[in-house]
């Protein structure tokens, strides 16, 4: 209801036109979702390999620091999000280095 309302108000009242809620509104909350689901969700809750004994089903991604923050706010760090789930996004790559997760 409120996104509608929103859309409403952009639209008619401040005649904010369809294409630039289109591209600088509505397109990036859908990709921003797609990514959050694969990246932080389907590649990190996967089946796990044979003998891998994590009560959460979660695995951490492989990828470097710096893409591992473009993909998704260190959400591919999921292992060690799990096992320390005090620790904001930011730290994250410090306890898998620590901890070797």
């Amino acid at each position: 209801m409120g996104m509608a309302l929103i859309f409403i108000i952009l639209h008619f009242a401040l005649q904010v036109p369809i294409a630039n809620m289109a591209l600088f509104w509505i397109i990036p909350s859908l990709l921003s979702s797609v990514q959050l689901f694969y990246f932080g969700t389907f590649l990190t809750h996967q089946e796990p390999e044979e003998g891998y004994t994590n009560p959460h089903r979660a695995k951490s991604t492989s990828f470097p620091v710096f893409w591992s923050f473009i993909t998704c706010y260190h959400f591919g760090y999921h292992e060690e999000h799990h096992q320390y789930p005090n620790v904001p996004w930011w730290k994250l790559p410090e306890v898998r280095e620590r901890h070797n997760c």
